[in-house]
């Protein structure tokens, strides 16, 4: 494998680790500003920060999942397995999700809550989109 090959399967881990670190910094900078975290009429500009930082980790997953998977398959059966494995860890994002965001009832003014509604909300958005691409096949 040349350099430049190495580099095109590197990148999609390294958003993914650059998503999820964003998104741990943001959690934690989000607990130190304190409420009103998710509400109408405020939000906190770091579950915001959160939200793109999982959301970018998220998106890039199956990227990463196809690399990972380098010669072993065509390209094709490489794809099918890399989001279905993507479909795995979106459900296991939402089992966290719900998780975490559960027990305050997703409240505006818990920390947990609103990092666990924003969880629900993306893993969801990720399983639509693989509903969408199942029933366009």
């Amino acid at each position: 494998m040349d350099d430049r090959a190495s580099s095109d399967a590197r990148r999609p881990r390294l958003f993914v680790a650059a998503g999820a670190g964003s998104a741990a910094a943001a959690a934690l900078l989000a607990a130190a500003t304190g409420p009103p975290y998710l509400s109408l009429g405020a939000i906190s500009p770091w579950v915001v920060v959160y939200a793109i930082g999982l959301f970018g980790a998220l998106f890039a997953i199956p990227f990463a999942l196809h690399a990972s998977l380098g010669g072993e398959l065509e390209a094709d059966a490489r794809w099918e397995r890399a989001l279905l494995l993507w479909g795995a860890v979106a459900l296991a994002a939402l089992a966290l999700g719900l998780l975490v965001g559960l027990p305050s009832g997703f409240a505006a003014d818990s920390l947990a809550g609103s990092l666990g509604a924003v969880m629900a909300a993306e893993a969801v958005l990720v399983l639509a989109s693989l509903l969408a691409w199942l029933l366009a096949n």
